[in-house]
């Protein structure tokens, strides 16, 4: 799945409270800081949200994306930072083109869910990592989305005979097994960084209908479409206009993929 024709709002529509953000990233700094973990790779590096934070906490940070439309939005946000250690380059993530044991961590932010053949990408990930080497799973939170909106989708896409499904990764579960499958382990933190978002009702729908989340583009745009109208129906008879503020409960996750113990 390619990202280019929403380069332009991404950040936008997948924002995060600030602090919980730092900390969550002052977590993974304390426990695999850069003194040890220097050279951090990012598959799916994009618009440089997660990349530069990193860098500024002493990482040098090395990236691929296959959206030249996200990658140009990168050097336009280092105009004003020229000195961070970050590069990038447009790549596959299931050919990655670097060399076996290059990095001492990765770290993956809402990426394999877009990618078609994941565990060939999960593979290419752990072959440019040193044996040793954690790949770090990080979870922002659901940006402008509401999850009630995003299941009712889900609900009225399966009725007209596609479900909306991520092309790649589908659940936890998926990881869960890959993760088990190559004699690794996984490690999670939940329920740490949390905050309330205020989203808009028409917000949400507006960025679902232009199929801004990556659930929404194997639908088929009839379906799409009749979707989108059913839920603008249901919720404007729910809440008398879209004009309206919904409180979402939103969280940062993190999951580490480690060695097994010994």
């Amino acid at each position: 799945m390619n990202f280019d024709s929403i380069a332009a709002v991404y950040d936008d529509t997948r924002v995060f409270d600030d602090d919980c953000f730092n900390a969550a990233l002052d977590f993974i700094t304390a426990r695999f800081p850069p003194s040890t973990h220097k050279k951090l790779f990012e598959p799916g590096i994009g618009t440089g949200r997660i990349a530069i934070p990193f860098a500024e906490r002493g990482y040098d940070v090395t990236g691929v994306d296959i959206s030249d439309e996200m990658l140009k939005k990168l050097p336009e946000k280092l105009k004003h930072q020229p000195s961070l250690p970050i590069a990038f380059q447009k790549a596959d993530v299931t050919h990655l083109p670097f060399s076996d044991d290059t990095f001492d961590i990765a770290v993956a932010v809402h990426v394999f869910h877009l990618v078609r053949d994941w565990e060939k990408a999960m593979e290419e990930v752990f072959r440019v990592l040193r044996p040793e080497a954690p790949l770090v799973f990080l979870y922002t939170g659901t940006g402008s989305e509401i999850p009630d909106i995003k299941t009712r989708y889900r609900e009225l896409c399966a009725a007209g005979g596609y479900p909306a499904r991520h092309i790649g990764m589908q659940n936890a579960a998926e990881l869960d097994n890959y993760i088990a499958s190559i004699g690794r382990r996984i490690e999670r933190l939940r329920d740490r960084w949390r905050w309330t978002s205020r989203v808009r009702l028409d917000k949400a729908l507006a960025d679902m209908k232009s199929r801004f989340y990556s659930m929404t583009n194997l639908v088929p745009d009839d379906v799409h479409l009749e979707a989108i109208g059913k839920l603008e129906r249901e919720l404007t008879e729910q809440y008398g206009n879209l004009a309206v503020e919904v409180d979402v409960s939103v969280q940062i996750n993190l999951a580490f993929v480690l060695p097994a113990r010994r």
